[in-house]
């Protein structure tokens, strides 16, 4: 519970279909009611938010390592097959 005053309303509208889901995702996590859920995981991901970018901009920075190792990779697999290219030996 939060120590200040909740005096603000938030109002949207859901289809039947929408709403459904909701209730039994509320159901499912043992929720007082949908208003304490909503609010809670709607603010659960306000919070996660700033995790999510970080987890996203090292993700980001761990393709880009691979991809510049992966083509480091490839110019010595070229460098390889240009210098130490062996033709096979004639059959005849």
């Amino acid at each position: 519970m939060t120590s200040k005053p909740r005096d603000r309303v938030v109002v949207f509208r859901v289809s039947q279909e929408e709403y459904r889901a909701l209730k039994e995702a509320c159901d499912r996590r043992g929720a007082r009611n949908l208003s304490d859920f909503a609010r809670s995981e709607i603010l659960a991901d306000l919070e996660a938010a700033p995790m999510m970018d970080y987890v996203n901009r090292r993700f980001a920075a761990v393709e880009q390592a691979i991809n510049a190792v992966q083509l480091s990779l490839s110019r010595l697999n070229n460098l390889l097959r240009e210098n130490f290219y062996v033709q096979p030996k004639s059959k005849y």
